[in-house]
């Protein structure tokens, strides 16, 4: 079932649901026996990681990143499959369960570091099973991570017990069909919790470099004052990319944001898009009505990296204009201001694109709440009127 990198201790093998937690340790005592007695590996947890997904072919897929996950980030995994539908795919039903261990070529003179995964397969009704399976497997004292890897993060019922002690749930927009639609109900979801876990978002984070350029714009003490002129914003996305519905969730989070750090208010619900599928957004802030497009559009060089085309108007004497634009393929941007009278520097920068396994053990590493995104999903959602 489950195929961790290798080396790993044994191969994964199925085990009964009942006996998990004994069949861990047994897992731990052949290791021992298997470096005669020397004591060489070491058992590491530093967090409970709970994945779930819907099949168990994507099972596999995040079997394999997380060699990579559990290098930087020791842990216990248990990867949850959920198929309600079970008996449609397959003639089997009920739940099946795997352990294996993911191990990493040790430095001369250190010990072998180890980390244990655990894999539950729950088809038709024995998906509502799950959380009485799984929460005993947590390691007790421990943060647990939540990383949610279907295409929404809308958890069914039975879900309820894990979310309630999960202290941060990790999903990617980048999977959203829909942003326009599942970022604000998420953004409900958010709020029902009421802060009993945290949220981060895959998709948010690799926006980073975006946001940071932003705001490098405004550094200079003389352009500061533009800020709060700011009165148009044009953010293009890429239009025909297979990354279409990620760069769109990116551009309605990146309008969120801007409202959310400049104090707009949304003075009308998101709109609909209109024909060429541009959707205008409408804030109020304390001296101005600020207008946000989001428009979708083709740019060459494909749009396999993470970039946009974004530019802000700021009123005053003289006007401004602050933009980035994308290089080819998202890899790069250029960034220009435009003040009459200003001598105004042009820079173009590199920017890193991430794989999901970095970005995941990224967001594992810090067990704070990322705060400045919960504001501004709480954004998204009053933009949707919710």
């Amino acid at each position: 079932m489950a195929t961790p990198l290798q080396p790993v201790i044994e191969s994964p093998r199925e085990v009964a649901v009942a006996e998990l937690e004994a069949e861990l340790s047994s897992l731990w005592r052949t290791a021992a026996e298997d470096v005669s007695g020397e004591g060489i590996v070491t058992r590491a947890c530093a967090l409970t990681l709970v994945v779930s997904v819907e099949t168990e072919a994507e099972a596999r897929d995040v079997s394999e990143m997380l060699g990579e996950v559990t290098r930087q980030n020791p842990c216990r995994t248990i990867i949850m499959v959920s198929e309600p539908a079970g008996e449609s795919v397959s003639r089997r039903t009920g739940v099946q369960a795997w352990i294996s261990a993911h191990c990493h070529v040790p430095v001369d003179g250190e010990k072998q570091v180890c980390s244990e995964q655990v894999t539950v397969v729950a088809r038709g009704d024995s998906v509502r099973a799950l959380p009485n399976i799984v929460l005993p497997l947590v390691v007790p004292g421990l943060p647990i991570y939540l990383w949610w890897r279907a295409r929404r993060f809308e958890p069914e019922s039975y879900y309820d017990d894990i979310l309630r002690v999960a202290d941060r749930a990790l999903f990617d927009s980048a999977r959203f069909p829909d942003p326009a639609s599942d970022l604000p109900r998420l953004a409900a979801r958010a709020r029902e919790a009421k802060g009993r876990m945290g949220f981060s978002d895959l998709n948010w984070v690799r926006m980073t470099p975006w946001r940071e350029l932003m705001a490098q714009c405004f550094d200079p003490p003389d352009l500061r004052p533009y800020l709060g002129r700011v009165n148009r914003v044009t953010i293009e996305y890429e239009k025909t990319s297979p990354r279409r519905a990620a760069q769109e969730a990116q551009a309605l989070l990146l309008a969120a944001w801007l409202a959310g750090r400049l104090k707009w208010d949304p003075a009308e619900p998101l709109p609909l898009p209109n024909r060429d599928m541009t959707r205008t957004c409408i804030f109020k802030s304390s001296n101005n009505r600020v207008e946000v497009r989001l428009i979708p559009r083709d740019f060459a060089g494909g749009g396999e990296g993470v970039g946009f085309n974004i530019t802000l108007e700021a009123s005053g004497e003289p006007p401004a204009e602050f933009s980035l634009a994308r290089g080819p393929e998202g890899r790069c941007v250029t960034t220009r201001c435009s003040v009459e009278g200003y001598a105004g520097v042009s820079r173009n920068v590199r920017l890193e694109v991430l794989e999901e396994v970095e970005v995941v053990n990224d967001e594992l590493k810090y067990l704070g709440r990322n705060r400045v995104f919960e504001e501004t999903l709480a954004m998204v959602g009053r933009m949707a009127g919710l």
